[in-house]
Parts: C-alpha cells; structure tokens; sequence
C-alpha cells in the first residue's frame, strides 16, 4: 500500500523569522524590531529578544528579553567578559518598558520592577549617529 502526504506551508507575512531575534548590529532595522517588541508588551502580547552588542573592552555582554505582555523580564549575562570585575548574570522582572529619544540616543526603560522600588531603569540605550550601540 502506497500512501502519499501532501504537506503545504503556509507563509504568514506577520510571522517572526529566527533571524529577527537576534539582534547585533543596532541599525535602524534593529532598533525597528527592538520597538516592535516594546510596543508588543504594551499591547499584551510576548517577544523575544537577544542582544548582542559589540565589544567594547572585554566580552560579550548578552541580553535576553522576554515578555509574555504582562511582565518583561530582562537578562543581562557577562559571563563571557573577561574584564569585568564581577561575571554572572542580572536578571530584573518588570511590569513595562518603554522607549525614548534624546539627542544622541534611544533610551530603553523598564519600570516596575522586582526589589526596585519606584525606580526607573535605563536599561539599554543605542546611539543614533550610525546606530552604533553604546
């Protein structure tokens, strides 16, 4: 007996490819998606995020950002810093995060969070002139 499975794949437009969760190179398409994911959480709904800056003395500084549209939580691993005075992992759990513009740079916020009282957090900024990350 010959059985024949016909698969289709559908192609959805809105779908998130692999390639638009890592983020590295902090251009305007980087900062486009890391934008989609604030306006994401704001509107209930999750993301997921990994940045990977440039290395600016030592190692890589990873980034992992998870929303499930409720609370954010943000990773921040310099495990791979061979410079850094204190290597291991931070890990803060918010309830938003938002974006805002100075002269030189996007500013990425998160706000209440875990064991930070009514502190903001600046969490994350990239600097507009070439979009290099700083």
């Amino acid at each position: 007996m010959l059985t024949i499975i016909f698969v289709i794949f559908r192609h959805d437009e809105g779908a998130l490819k692999s390639t638009d969760i890592i983020l590295h190179r902090f251009d305007q398409t980087d900062i486009k998606r890391l934008n989609e994911l604030v306006e994401r959480h704001k509107n209930g709904k999750g993301d997921y995020l990994m940045l990977i800056p440039p290395i600016i003395d030592g190692g890589y500084w990873i980034h992992d950002v998870q929303s499930d549209g409720n609370e954010i939580t943000w990773t921040i691993d310099n495990n791979r810093d061979g410079m850094s005075s204190e290597h291991g992992k931070q890990v803060y759990r918010c309830k938003s995060i938002s974006m805002h513009e100075t002269k030189e740079h996007y500013v990425y916020t998160l706000d209440q969070c875990d064991n930070e009282g009514e502190n903001s957090l600046s969490i994350f900024s990239i600097l507009k002139k070439n979009d290099l990350f700083r």
